[in-house]
């Protein structure tokens, strides 16, 4: 049982620290899902703003700084966009490796169980051989006692 036991400890201890970095990864992925609204949001506003100036009329050169920089944007985005995909893959693997080291602490609770209940259907059996031992001694004694008279 002791063994037992101290399996069943490691896996908590296993499946906690899975549930913890889990965590972790999802608290990561959530913020570079922000900072790609952060720039989705940026490039829109730009966007406006480029609207904006090409109905009061830019120059060439105005023209091709904005373009240049929706460009840079636009790549800044792709790459964060990037990084969210590989954040959610971690995510994704970190959930498979919570779920597999959470599947050991439950077929280690089960093992458990079981044996307890084994024990107390051991014990319940003993316990019953031990007293209907009694009970044939004591009717031994009675018919040995009814004979001696």
């Amino acid at each position: 049982m002791h063994a037992m036991q101290m399996l069943r400890d490691l896996a908590q201890r296993s499946s906690d620290k899975a549930v913890e970095n889990l965590g972790y990864l999802q608290r990561q992925q959530q913020e570079a899902q922000n900072q790609l609204g952060q720039l989705q949001r940026y490039r829109d506003e730009y966007q406006r703003k480029l609207h904006d100036s090409l109905t009061r009329g830019v120059s060439s050169s105005q023209w091709r700084d904005y373009q240049q920089f929706i460009a840079s944007l636009d790549k800044a985005i792709e790459q964060q966009q990037r990084r969210l995909g590989e954040h959610q893959s971690r995510v994704e693997n970190g959930k498979q490796h919570w779920q597999g080291e959470r599947r050991k602490l439950n077929a280690y609770d089960t093992l458990h169980t079981r044996r307890q209940h084994e024990a107390a259907r051991h014990q319940a059996r003993h316990e019953q051989r031990h007293s209907d031992e009694m009970a044939a001694q004591l009717r031994r004694r009675q018919q040995d006692a009814g004979h001696q008279w």
